[in-house]
């Protein structure tokens, strides 16, 4: 997967309208998804995001959207899980995962909050 649409202002492929994208898009081909953070799933759809999986711990929440295939239903999901297949479902101009964090009510700039995760785990597992 690779960055097909970045955080921020940008203008939509859709709609052709300027406004802000609240999570990041990548380019798939049927991944893989795997949780990025521990927490309860809620599922659901809308015209939007299609198929979807909001994953919420507190005041976190991962949001993946345009999916195909579920593997979890509404309940706990640990971190590193496989919880879906990417799709086209909603509005959408081809297969992608669209995939938002929020922190409370603030949207985060998902690439970030993945970056930041990575050199934590890299620093846990660091031998001297």
């Amino acid at each position: 997967m690779y960055l097909t649409s970045p955080y921020g202002y940008r203008i939509h492929p859709v709609t052709g309208q300027y406004r802000f994208h609240q999570g990041i898009d990548l380019r798939a081909n049927h991944d893989t998804v795997f949780a990025i953070a521990s927490g309860t799933a809620q599922i659901g759809y809308n015209n939007l995001l299609g198929i979807y999986i909001k994953i919420s711990d507190g005041n976190l929440t991962c949001t993946y959207g345009h999916l195909s295939q579920l593997f979890i239903s509404a309940g706990p999901v640990i971190c590193g899980f496989p919880i879906a297949i990417t799709g086209t479902t909603g509005r959408v101009t081809g297969e992608h995962l669209h995939l938002s964090i929020s922190y409370k009510t603030q949207s985060l700039n998902p690439l970030y909050f993945l970056f930041k995760s990575i050199k934590n785990h890299e620093q846990q597992f660091k031998t001297p």
